[in-house]
């Protein structure tokens, strides 16, 4: 009887087949998006026993047959790749969650791709067919190798990122201003000694890097000494690890009374480092992260950040994507947005 219910469910009204969608299958399988897609493409852990509800929802609603049928019908495959960074990160993995449901909302199947080798698969002439578009979500090396090939080798791509690209497709998120005002309100506050807290690369002298560029020249303007503290030499360092890192660092060198954080899962990570120490924050250290993670407005005190609009941000970047696929000759889509620091009790002295 279950079977002839869902069957129904993939019915149009006037009684002929409905084009079963990625999000049909996650509905009659009572599973997101994202996990529909990971067995459909066979990447990533789903539970043996998820996966066969997954598989049997999909054959009874035909939706393999039905992207086969439509890809040979339009030319289109129904797949976008995303080229985002590690999903331990939780900045990264919402991407990819705002991204799949916009394309799970138009009936696209959501493609990850992490390493250089991937992206080399897929500019592959005989596989960059596999997908209907690229969005690269910030890794803007990624998209600047994808940009200087020839358009009719490689899918239409749209960059979303904190680093606006020499060309192409982008949405682009200034955090400059935003910075700023963080590092005002250290100076306002009569703080002396304020540092950037990285993790390797990030503490790089980078023409692409928008946080430690603003960092530099407004320490210089202000003639304050410039201090950068490694949470750790690369991301792969995990979260325990990097506090007890930051609080060396401290228990060395002293603790600054201004913290100027990369992202936010630093900033959670210098709280950790700050309180354990017994530093009070704001009295003896101002600290503000970058991200807009809704999470750090539970710690107390209330951490500070520097948010972007990632939701419009995504939509806009989909629509771009869309708009491309349908007149790949489009004169360029370029949009800027502004990231907004929101000021909570760990900014205010």
């Amino acid at each position: 009887m279950a079977t002839d219910s869902r069957k129904r469910q993939a019915k149009r009204e006037d009684g002929r087949p409905k084009t079963a969608t990625l999000a049909d299958v996650a509905k009659v399988a009572g599973v997101t998006s994202m996990t529909v897609s990971r067995v459909i493409k066979g990447s990533g852990y789903v539970a043996p026993a998820t996966r066969e509800v997954v598989l049997r929802a999909a054959q009874e609603l035909n939706y393999t047959a039905n992207l086969a049928a439509r890809a040979l019908v339009t030319g289109r495959t129904g797949a976008i790749a995303i080229i985002s960074g590690d999903l331990n990160l939780p900045y990264c993995a919402n991407i990819v969650y705002l991204f799949d449901s916009l394309l799970s909302a138009s009936g696209y199947q959501i493609h990850l791709l992490h390493t250089r080798g991937e992206l080399r698969d897929l500019i592959n002439s005989t596989n960059s067919a596999s997908v209907d578009g690229v969005i690269v979500a910030g890794m803007h090396h990624f998209f600047e190798e994808l940009s200087s090939l020839d358009r009719h080798v490689i899918p239409p791509c749209v960059h979303v990122g904190i680093t606006k690209p020499s060309q192409g497709d982008y949405v682009h998120v200034d955090l400059r201003p935003a910075v700023e005002e963080a590092l005002e309100r250290m100076l306002a506050a009569g703080r002396k000694r304020i540092a950037l807290v990285g993790v390797g690369s990030h503490l790089s002298v980078d023409e692409t890097e928008i946080r430690p560029q603003t960092y530099i020249s407004m320490m210089q303007n202000a003639g304050r000494e410039l201090e950068f503290v490694s949470a750790s030499p690369r991301y792969e360092v995990p979260g325990p690890e990097r506090v007890n890192i930051i609080k060396q660092y401290i228990e060395a060198n002293g603790c600054p009374d201004g913290l100027l954080c990369f992202n936010d899962d630093i900033a959670i990570q210098t709280y950790r480092a700050l309180m354990d120490l017994g530093y009070r924050i704001p009295e003896d250290v101002l600290l503000v992260g970058c991200d807009g993670l809704p999470i750090l407005q539970y710690f107390e005190p209330p951490l500070s950040t520097i948010a972007q609009p990632m939701e419009e941000m995504c939509a806009l970047a989909w629509k771009f994507l869309q708009n491309r696929i349908a007149t790949p000759d489009a004169p360029p889509q370029c949009t800027n947005f502004d990231a907004q620091l929101i000021v909570r009790k760990s900014l205010q002295n």
